[in-house]
């Protein structure tokens, strides 16, 4: 099989987010460019040199809306909607290139996994704060269990990690991880969105302060990216200050984390 290189794989994921972004207008659907994408559109017009995913938050209304739509119709022939509902995946969505295969470094990897993009819902979070960091300490304790779940043999980026996973495996097949994935869920959908002066990306957040914003930042502005207009958070400048600081102020060489998979044609 042909070896998909770094520069492919981009090319490949704005691929998606392309026909994403144009299935989102077409059914009036709101998402924004979100994370490191949102960064990269930001700081550099497109990806972060030393970065090569996509990343996606939407309204958990529209989230859901498009689940139903993708049942019924596709966004493209070749583009696959992971779903934990169907499938062994992530508690979030993920669009993959149906042509390909991925295994990532260190991660979950599925055989239904291909080069893809992350859709992450964002939902209504309550108006107490220390209701919204309890909100937060349950959602943690699931991420822990889907890691659990979702433990491999011979997998970890180090010899402990490995060795702690291989003692660890046979009580992790006891766990269903679609059960985890749907329980979690259900906790981050308790505060309807569009009643909630505070949202977040809780289904896949770590860190309240940095993660539940104004449902304000979100009003819908257009930036560029590989060439390309995307919907972004109108109030992006603060967004991202509040979760990277000086966003702008590239990072040492040794904080540039590069995400590590081998990508392959079917």
């Amino acid at each position: 099989m042909k070896t998909i290189n770094d520069d492919e794989a981009r090319k490949l994921e704005l691929d998606i987010l392309i026909r994403f972004a144009d299935y989102c207008k077409k059914n009036d659907l709101r998402y924004y460019l979100a994370y490191g994408t949102l960064i990269g559109a930001i700081r550099h017009k497109g990806f972060i040199p030393w970065d090569n995913d996509v990343d996606v938050v939407m309204p958990r209304p529209d989230y859901e809306k498009l689940i139903r739509l993708t049942d019924a119709e596709k966004i493209a022939d070749h583009i696959k909607v992971l779903d934990y509902k169907k499938e062994r995946t992530f508690p979030f969505l993920k669009l993959a290139d149906d042509r390909t295969r991925l295994k990532e470094h260190y991660l979950v990897t599925e055989e239904n996994m291909g080069v893809y993009i992350d859709i992450f819902p964002l939902d209504g979070m309550p108006d107490d704060p220390e209701k919204r960091e309890k909100l937060f300490k349950k959602a943690a304790l699931f991420y822990k269990l889907f890691a659990v779940a979702n433990y491999r043999k011979n997998t970890g980026a180090n010899a402990y990690k490995k060795f702690l996973k291989m003692i660890c495996y046979p009580f992790s097949r006891m766990i269903s991880s679609s059960w985890v994935c749907d329980r979690l869920n259900r906790l981050c959908e308790a505060y309807d969105y569009d009643k909630s002066e505070y949202v977040a990306d809780i289904v896949w957040g770590y860190d309240a302060a940095r993660e539940i914003m104004p449902k304000q930042y979100f009003e819908a502005a257009e930036v560029e990216f590989e060439g390309h207009f995307f919907c972004a958070p109108a109030e992006y400048d603060k967004m991202l200050h509040q979760t990277y600081g000086d966003y702008m102020q590239l990072p040492p060489e040794e904080d540039r984390i590069v995400h590590e998979f081998e990508a392959e044609w079917k």
